[in-house]
């Protein structure tokens, strides 16, 4: 009895001993840390930005309920949007803030977007404002909330298409480029360029767009040059007054104009130039909206060339980092914006709406689907541009300050030639004088008899110095003849194809640069072979002013391989200027006419396309400390090829299933003969191993596929042999519910794991 008390006395004092030193060394290391600390104002700091609220966005939206089905722009902002504000918040917010996104939709109504405006300057939270894209809807707003939009200073990143209603707000931008910085000096050496003598405009009086454009116009070429300027009315919602244009065409006729610039809206300019081509009243034509949507083909093809603007959505080329988000998604169907059924669109009552033909699947490089994800992207590179001009800041910095800095590296940072926010979809520079996006629009042209829309010969880009330069239009295309010897650790290919160019501009192969052609170690020169095959000239087999060559090289393309053996890779050949003094950007044929057959050893082509970049040649001068930035155009003919897995499933797939079920089947020996249990199921284990370590190594940073089915093969092993051992231990084996549970994870849980993974694998060999 005394000794069990003196055991529990010495527990006791040990207990207590214990606490006390826990309690000294917690004392002294709290004073350790405190001394080492200068103050303790930055852990303060951190509690209270934790405990401050979101710093809010406020995002202008305008849903609309009038299309018979959704053109799925909206959806696309709000889930890009979103996805990019995540990011930013999963990397430490902005300034020691969570980011906010609140999207305002004003449903295409004026006094909407006024009040939404009110609400978004209310906020005492709003860091930057982002979106509103139509002019007249922006006036409200501006008429309504002008003065508070200056006084807050809250950073506007707007979409306003009209650079003037923004002039006197130094604290709004817009990603429309000016009109006079951007548009009219573009048209201006377009009509030099096309030797125009007498345009003319028609235009809606009383909206704004159309007649900030037609007043552009009469300033650029002065009234003496303008030979006539008609601003036509409406007639009830969507209608012109018929007699005004009968009136507008006789006076055109009787002016013998050379070029008509139209801005009557994108829905009435097809109506318009059909009234055009009855009366006998032909000229080339410059149209604002969009080419692909006028519907002039066959019997209503406009009988000259049509002309329009640009900037992005160029024909029969696809926006490279677009496609590449597409590409690189394990679900490419969830990229999918348009398509939804709209039953509110007034159409379905009155049968102008059509039903969708359901054995017509919707496609992500859909016209009017790519045209969303270029709404969404645009809204979410704003995103991103807020908060990286915030950069650098803290927890400590106070919202006016910040406001006040976004909108000075707004002007500076990214100014025009000086840098360039590089968001993960598109390049966003600004005019330092009207706050427009310096972005120069592309020149479309539906030539006559051709009835397909393409880049107009020539092209002119913005320079530095407000000068512009003019580039041509290089039409070339890429036929791939054979790949071969694809190296996913090298990351290399060889490439055979055809290169074909119109050498109307003087276009030659010497002009043009194989920008991810290999660059061999040694000599550091492309392994690049080039014979030409026809010159261009008069020939009775190759068509006049094509030339043709044959190219064979080495190639670079970046491998990902987490779906690997299953997977899909890119390969492209791209190309840009060799000499900036020769610049160029290229127009393709259209899909349809463009060759898809290729040969490709143990690789399965699925798609093909031409994408288009802007890339840059960013420098700094060391003595004057000043940036520069410097664009050029960049083309990417990609294809995409699926790996074949028939070597695979043969090699790996195939014997690791057999190692599986060997193993599974010894566990139905009698445990008379243990050893011989175990040893199958090590011999098994030890198999899977070496069958892995047979296979040809990837220098992939990340787990592939095939890696993990290898790891959940260990691991069923190595389940199916601890099961074994477990089931033959003593003190399990007389545990009947506990042998039992083991016998079920044995016979049926192992079993529906691998069947489980054998689907999984299944669905992503056929995705």
């Amino acid at each position: 009895m005394d000794r069990e008390l003196f055991k529990d006395r010495m527990r006791g004092t040990a207990s207590i001993l214990l606490r006390r030193a826990t309690a000294i060394l917690i004392a002294i290391f709290t004073v350790i840390v405190s001394a080492s600390m200068p103050v303790s104002v930055d852990a303060v700091d951190d509690v209270e930005a934790a405990q401050r609220p979101p710093l809010s966005v406020p995002i202008f939206i305008s849903s609309r309920d009038d299309l018979c089905y959704d053109n799925g722009q909206v959806a696309a902002i709000r889930r890009l949007a979103v996805q990019e504000q995540r990011r930013i918040n999963r990397n430490g917010g902005v300034a020691g803030r969570r980011l906010q996104l609140t999207f305002l939709d004003d449903q295409r109504d004026e006094k909407k977007a006024a009040a939404n405006m009110g609400l978004a300057l209310s906020d005492p939270q709003t860091l930057a404002m982002i979106g509103m894209s139509n002019s007249t809807r922006a006036k409200a707003a501006f008429d309504a909330s002008g003065k508070d939009i200056k006084k807050t200073g809250i950073p506007f990143v707007s979409d306003i298409s009209v650079a003037a209603l923004i002039a006197d707000y130094p604290n709004v931008f817009t990603t429309r480029p000016s009109e006079d910085e951007e548009r009219m000096p573009v048209i201006a050496e377009f009509v030099k360029q096309m030797k125009i003598e007498r345009p003319a405009f028609v235009g809606l009086d009383g909206q704004l767009a159309s007649s900030n454009f037609g007043d552009a116009l009469t300033k650029l070429f002065g009234t003496g040059v303008m030979a006539a300027d008609h601003r036509l009315h409406m007639v009830g919602d969507d209608l012109l007054d018929p007699g005004e244009l009968a009136s507008t065409i006789a006076d055109l006729k009787s002016k013998n104009i050379d070029m008509v610039f139209l801005s009557v809206g994108g829905s009435r300019t097809a109506d318009v130039l059909k009234k055009f081509k009855a009366e006998g009243l032909t000229p080339p034509a410059f149209v604002t909206g969009r080419l692909t949507s006028l519907g002039l083909e066959g019997d209503a093809a406009y009988p000259n060339d049509i002309f329009q603007l640009a900037w992005d959505g160029f024909p029969d080329v696809y926006n490279d980092r677009l496609r590449k988000l597409v590409s690189d998604s394990p679900d490419p169907s969830a990229w999918i914006f348009q398509g939804a059924k709209n039953n509110a669109a007034p159409g379905w009552k009155s049968g102008k709406c059509k039903a969708r033909d359901e054995d017509v699947p919707l496609s992500v490089v859909d016209e009017d689907n790519m045209r969303a994800l270029s709404a969404g992207t645009q809204y979410a590179d704003m995103v991103g541009l807020i908060a990286e001009a915030a950069r650098g800041k803290d927890a400590t910095t106070s919202l006016p300050d910040l406001r006040s800095l976004i909108v000075q590296r707004l002007q500076s940072a990214y100014g025009l030639g000086r840098g360039t926010f590089q968001g993960r979809f598109d390049n966003w520079s600004f005019q330092q004088a009207s706050r427009a996006a310096a972005r120069t629009p592309m020149i479309l042209m539906l030539p006559r008899g051709l009835g397909h829309a393409q880049l107009a010969p020539l092209q002119f880009v913005h320079l530095r110095n407000n000068s512009m330069q003019r580039i041509d239009t290089l039409y070339a295309d890429i036929d791939l003849i054979r790949a071969e010897h694809i190296n996913d650790n090298e990351k290399t290919f060889l490439a055979d194809f055809y290169l074909s160019m119109n050498d109307r501009g003087g276009a030659s192969i010497e002009q043009i640069e194989f920008s991810n052609a290999y660059l061999e170690p040694g000599s550091n020169d492309r392994q690049i072979t080039v014979r030409p095959i026809h010159d261009g000239g008069k020939s009775e087999a190759f068509p006049d002013h094509m030339k043709i060559y044959r190219v064979s090289g080495k190639f670079l393309f970046e491998p990902q391989l987490l779906d690997y053996p299953f997977d899909t890779q890119r390969f492209s050949i791209d190309i840009q200027p060799k000499n900036s003094n020769a610049p160029f950007i290229v127009q393709p044929p259209p899909d349809n006419l463009r060759d898809r057959l290729v040969n490709v050893d143990g690789w399965l082509p699925k798609d093909q396309y031409v994408g288009y970049d802007e890339d840059f040649v960013r420098t700094v001068d060391a003595q004057t400390l000043q940036p520069s930035v410097v664009p050029f155009y960049k083309a990417n003919f990609v294809w995409l090829m699926k790996r074949q897995t028939t070597d695979y499933f043969l090699r790996v797939v195939v014997p690791l299933g057999f190692i599986l079920m060997i193993a599974y089947l010894s566990i139905f020996i009698s445990t008379h003969h243990f050893e011989a249990i175990v040893t199958i199921q090590v011999t098994a284990l030890l198999s899977a191993v070496a069958l892995y370590l047979a296979l040809p190594k990837l220098d992939a940073n990340v787990e592939t596929l095939s890696d993990r089915m290898f790891l959940f093969s260990y691991l069923m092993l190595s389940i199916i042999i601890a099961i074994t051992i477990a089931r033959v231990n003593k003190w399990i084996e007389p545990v009947g519910w506990l042998r039992k549970s083991l016998s079920f994870l044995h016979i049926a849980g192992v079993p529906l794991a691998t069947a489980a993974l054998a689907f999984y694998v299944y669905e992503l060999s056929l995705r």
